[in-house]
């Protein structure tokens, strides 16, 4: 019976070592999650496709992602910390350094926005028919302008 209680005390002591030093050093750290869904700006906030995630530590690190049909993306095993995340992409106005902080396997939700850069194409679909009108009357002001002028230099060279 004293061989036995010695063997229990022994696996006890044993298990109880072990765990504290496990909890001591931790198991391996996996880093966390950084996912989000990229939209654009408009009323019907449609998602990006192609986006460019960039998530930079504070030491320079960088880990990429880019953003999938739906504009959803993700990136994982990212070291605790802090980061920035920017987002790029062809056509749209760059966002810089969205802050986030990154805890050992936490999952963090982060929703990004884009904005269409604007070209001539976009400036007369936001106008639309008022761009026409607007077009017309300029055009007709400037030919106007011109004709007079011409007819009015004419007239003075014909007084001469």
């Amino acid at each position: 019976m004293t061989r036995l209680n010695l063997v229990l005390i022994f696996v006890a002591y044993t298990v109880i070592s072990v765990g504290s030093a496990l909890a001591q050093n931790g198991l391996p750290d996996l880093g966390g999650t950084v996912r989000g869904q990229i939209t654009d700006t408009t009323e019907t906030q449609d998602p990006i496709e192609g986006v460019n995630v960039v998530i930079v530590a504070v030491d320079g690190t960088e880990y990429t992602t880019t953003s999938d049909i739906n504009g959803d993306y993700e990136r994982s095993g990212i070291p605790a910390g802090r980061y920035l995340i920017s987002i790029y992409k062809e056509g749209y106005g760059d966002r810089l350094g969205k802050p986030v902080t990154i805890v050992n396997g936490g999952d963090h939700y982060v929703p990004l926005k884009m904005t269409k850069k604007d070209n001539i194409s976009t400036f007369i679909r936001g106008f639309g028919f008022l761009f026409w009108i607007i077009f017309f009357c300029a055009i007709t002001a400037l030919l106007t302008y011109l004709f007079t002028k011409r007819a009015m230099t004419q007239k003075f060279e014909s007084n001469r």
